[in-house]
């Protein structure tokens, strides 16, 4: 188990100090340093923890990373990075990570998605494959012979605040493919209700009903 650090004295630390767990070994830390160099601020410093390792273990980590007297002003921070691929104990991760008040980073399916979203809008759904392959053939830092580091200061640089916008775009489709989902699911199941009759046709209507009141609210 890692040791819980102990902030110094505040004259002699950064303002803000945020420790990084990730998934990764080499593709997530490649970028936050990076980003670090290229945006961050004397006000803060980086811990980034490579901890190769599934997302439960990677909260565990950020959890035993949290520290014992954090600043009053709440400017520190423990994050969790990691992907959402085919892990077993992703939910585990997440409820705990909830419980314990650590951040999270969360890609789906994984991190170079990410990257990929620096070069162009990937708005169909793809395999972890797919978005390794894919952001190898955009990006030139990224190989497999480097690690899968995705390595294009250019690109961090100047196109962060556009993958930022392409990743809320996605988001938005994302909820909007959902909702398709949703609502045909529940098509199917009035149907299925009517062609029985009685207590099928009354359950089905109990489905319908809360559908339509949790669209009213994120619609409102």
């Amino acid at each position: 188990m890692a040791r819980r650090f102990a902030r110094r004295d505040p004259s002699r630390q950064p303002k803000a100090l945020i420790v990084v767990v990730t998934e990764g070994t080499s593709t997530e830390p490649g970028y936050l340093k990076m980003f670090k160099q290229l945006h961050g601020s004397e006000s803060a410093a980086l811990k980034v923890i490579p901890l190769g390792a599934d997302p439960r273990a990677v909260v565990e980590r950020a959890i035993d990373e949290t520290p014992l007297d954090p600043e009053p002003s709440g400017n520190d921070s423990v994050w969790a990075v990691f992907d959402r691929d085919d892990h077993e104990r992703f939910n585990e991760a997440v409820d705990l990570a909830r419980g314990n008040n650590i951040k999270t980073a969360v890609s789906n399916p994984c991190f170079e998605l990410w990257g990929i979203l620096h070069y162009e809008l990937l708005d169909a759904p793809t395999h972890r494959h797919d978005c390794q392959r894919r952001l190898r053939e955009l990006c030139g830092g990224c190989r497999q012979s480097s690690g899968k580091r995705f390595e294009d200061a250019g690109v961090v640089n100047g196109q962060h605040g556009e993958a930022v916008r392409r990743a809320r775009e996605l988001l938005s489709w994302n909820i909007r493919q959902r909702e398709r989902s949703d609502r045909r699911r529940m098509f199917h199941d009035r149907r299925r209700g009517w062609a029985g009759g009685g207590p099928a046709a009354q359950r089905s209507e109990a489905q319908v009903r809360p559908w339509g009141a949790q669209t009213e609210e994120s619609g409102g």
